[in-house]
């Protein structure tokens, strides 16, 4: 990048004769793949590790509530995502599409209603098990058909695998990355290179509850 930046600062100086010097600053954001067993994935990638907090309630007369979660992590997906299927009325002006990247930050709180053998190794757990519902398996990936239908399969996985939690949240904003081409000044590109942005997006959150749920439950 430190090419790109020295290319980019000599264009403002030398097309404009009014530009006596220019600072050029790029920060990168590494994208790792994603690796599922030590197997690199075929479109998964991730932007940092994601941060463990938790949220207690204590009171005298009612049983301690217990929430851990996971904030900070972010997910793309090349491939195997669209947007489809959802309402439409004679306003609905989006059409559907079967094919685009799929990129999100996931902030995800879960709460016990019976204390695990170990926090911190549950926290790993769901976190693993999120992950691996948002990939799916490493040669070919899993269809997203909308962000709403894959964080409701994430949380419903951690429900079926995790007896001991008793409901969980997650929020899962849209990342957008739009490709970028500009035919106007003779440049176009193959679909490899994209502007990041995260406007405009909506709030995509889901809330999943076991039947008869206490907030209350003992711990």
């Amino acid at each position: 990048m430190e090419e790109f930046a020295i290319l980019l600062g000599e264009h403002f100086v030398k097309t404009y004769p009014q530009v006596t010097g220019s600072e050029i600053t790029i920060i990168e954001k590494p994208w790792e793949p994603y690796r599922i067993n030590g197997k690199i994935h075929h479109h998964g990638f991730k932007l940092g590790k994601g941060s463990h907090f938790c949220e207690i309630q204590v009171s005298k007369n009612k049983p301690t509530v217990v929430c851990s979660g996971l904030e900070g992590l972010s997910v793309l997906k090349t491939t195997q995502s669209g947007f489809e299927g959802f309402v439409r009325d004679n306003y609905t002006l989006l059409p559907e599409v079967r094919e685009r990247i799929l990129a999100t930050e996931v902030l995800s709180v879960w709460c016990y209603k019976s204390k695990p053998s170990c926090y911190n190794k549950a926290f790993e757990t769901v976190k693993q098990i999120l992950l691996d519902v948002f990939f799916g398996p490493p040669d070919a990936g899993v269809y997203s058909p909308s962000v709403q239908n894959t964080l409701y399969l994430m949380g419903e996985r951690v429900l079926q695998r995790l007896p001991e939690i008793e409901s969980i949240k997650l929020s899962m904003p849209n990342l957008h990355f739009i490709p970028v081409n500009m035919p106007k000044v003779g440049v176009e590109f193959n679909h490899d290179v994209y502007l990041p942005t995260d406007e405009p997006h909506g709030t995509i959150e889901a809330s999943l509850t076991r039947k008869n749920w206490s907030r209350h439950s003992k711990l």
